[in-house]
């Protein structure tokens, strides 16, 4: 009830910022266009169509309100099919032939980190969900403008899940990671820097890195389970955990498979097998009585509730910004730094130092018993 009533409060409020002033702010005598990249197509599309979704549904709602101070928002969707050429060439013509007011990018580090500079040259705004904090950097350390990210960044995720196991009793671990994918490297130092910092242990020789062409994973991650450790930390996207969680059932290994936002639903789907060992982080608590409502509305024929709220809170917090600076880029850019928005994933609440959320922004530690998702632990990010 009080995660209904937060919703209700934060959609009034903004509903409030669309009407007033209407025919003052940018976009009031016509539309305001959303781009919408994401991969709709190929092995990340549950991702990237649950976020557009999110996205959608969120304008659904705005234009229901009013649109933003008088004007309708529109959207155009692009798939960038997971490949990093596909999406740039997307973004270009969004900016430049399309010439969209605004965009939400896809939570696929390396195409964010493909398309950074690029984002350089155009006074579009964009919202990823890619929590690799070098995303949003350049190789100096100085943000991108206009790139922005609306989930607690790797660094903080890590912290979190190797807090978490170490309190839960797993004290020896072995890393299984995908070392050509920034999102995976970029969640590696963070753990293993925290376990080792309170007492637990990870041997050099029990991490393991392998590029995502390679396929016998049965092979690849014998020598960690081998070793005997209590569990595995595995920092991939679904695809590849998916086979690695039947590589260590076949493998006969009892331990514990700690994961990241991927190994959420539909990662328990796509097993198709008691996943009761499998612990994973998330942005949202399913079983809250407003969240268990919106994904029983909402969420039917979504593969990553996940990915669904952070793509309507994410819009809907654009929305206000947009009602109160208007139309010109920078404007909003400036503004998106210290942005507040209380939605279904929690208080968004940005920091101008990273244009990621600051201290705050929950995340949630589950498991499964079974398939179905049980709900741990709640850790406010950290930093």
């Amino acid at each position: 009830m009080k995660k209904i009533l937060a919703i209700v409060i934060s959609l009034c409020m903004v509903t409030a910022v669309f009407a007033n002033g209407a025919g003052e702010q940018g976009g009031a005598s016509g539309s305001i266009t959303i781009g919408i990249l994401q991969d709709t197509t190929g092995a990340t599309a549950t991702l990237g169509k649950s976020v557009q979704k999110g996205v959608e549904d969120a304008i659904a709602d705005i234009n229901a309100q009013g649109g933003i101070n008088g004007a309708e928002v529109k959207y155009i969707e692009y798939d960038t099919a997971g490949d990093v050429n596909t999406a740039i060439a997307a973004y270009i013509r969004a900016v430049t032939v399309d010439q969209v007011d605004f965009l939400f990018g896809p939570p696929i580090a390396n195409i964010v980190s493909a398309l950074k500079a690029t984002t350089a040259s155009y006074d579009v705004p964009m919202i990823t969900f890619a929590v690799d904090p070098t995303c949003y950097t350049d190789n100096d350390g100085n943000l991108y403008d206009y790139l922005f990210c609306a989930q607690p960044s790797t660094v903080v995720q890590a912290q979190i899940m190797a807090e978490f196991a170490m309190k839960n009793g797993f004290n020896s671990f072995g890393v299984f990671y995908t070392q050509d994918n920034s999102y995976s490297v970029s969640l590696l130092d963070p753990f293993i820097e925290t376990v080792r910092a309170n007492g637990g242990v990870i041997e050099d020789g029990n991490i393991i890195g392998y590029n995502s062409t390679e396929t016998d994973i049965k092979t690849l991650i014998q020598p960690i389970i081998s070793s005997g450790v209590d569990a595995i930390y595995c920092p991939n996207y679904t695809a590849p955990l998916v086979l690695i969680k039947k590589a260590c059932d076949e493998l006969g290994f009892k331990g514990a498979i700690i994961t990241g936002l991927d190994g959420a639903p539909a990662f328990n789907t796509q097993v198709g097998a008691d996943c009761s060992n499998v612990y994973y982080i998330n942005n949202i608590d399913v079983y809250e009585e407003g969240t268990a409502a919106a994904i029983a509305e909402r969420c039917t024929d979504v593969g990553a509730p996940n990915k669904y709220f952070l793509g309507y809170d994410s819009m809907m917090m654009a929305a206000q910004v947009i009602g109160e600076v208007g139309l010109d880029g920078a404007a909003i850019a400036q503004a998106l730094e210290t942005a507040e928005y209380n939605g279904y994933t929690g208080l968004i609440k940005m920091d101008p130092e990273t244009h990621m959320p600051v201290i705050g922004t929950p995340m949630f530690m589950y498991k499964y018993d079974g398939t179905t998702p049980v709900m741990l632990e709640q850790y406010p990010a950290s930093n």
